[in-house]
């Protein structure tokens, strides 16, 4: 398991601000709420991580879904060049992502996984980073799709895991609990 510097999690995201709730403790539970008023203005609103989760920070970003899927591909780039651009110049080293828009928005999960694939593949000549997709272990229709996608940078496969070294940082692809990120 690649160790992260810092999540990444959609406030429009029910399931995974519960388990930030949950795994983070008060302190982070203080922390978003006293974020919650300003989640509008900011794109990207930054907290630092506790109890029980592993990682250094939690970057909480601003994602609409979108009703046609070339305007949720553009915001999906946007997101993900938003946060990388951010962690670099935190000096982070690593950054995982959940598969944004898979869940209940049944947006097309090859497209999802395509277009985060590419923009992150894309961002890494920018900024020496490696990445992670962290994909709920039961979801194993959206970790084949994500796989599939980094396996035409890299020809090996996995069943838990899968990652590629590329220019400046590593992606990954793996099967787990996005709070578990160290």
């Amino acid at each position: 398991m690649l160790k992260s510097d810092v999540i990444v999690v959609c406030w429009s995201s029910k399931y995974l601000l519960e388990m930030i709730y949950e795994c983070g403790g008060p302190s982070v539970r203080t922390a978003i709420n006293n974020q919650i008023e300003k989640k509008l203005k900011n794109p990207l609103t930054t907290v630092k991580s506790d109890g029980n989760i592993k990682s250094k920070r939690i970057y909480f970003i601003h994602w609409q879904p979108e009703s046609q899927i070339d305007l949720v591909k553009k915001s999906l780039e946007n997101l993900i060049s938003i946060c990388m651009e951010r962690a670099d110049n935190d000096n982070y080293k690593s950054i995982a992502y959940p598969a944004i828009g898979c869940g209940d928005y049944n947006y097309p999960i090859d497209i999802i996984a395509q277009t985060m694939v590419n923009k992150v593949h894309q961002e890494q000549i920018l900024h020496k980073m490696s990445v992670s997709f962290i994909i709920q272990s039961t979801k194993k229709d959206i970790f084949y799709h994500f796989d599939k996608q980094i396996n035409l940078f890299n020809q090996s496969t996995s069943t838990d895991s899968l990652s590629k070294i590329i220019q400046n940082g590593l992606m990954q692809i793996e099967k787990g609990d996005i709070t578990k990120q160290k």
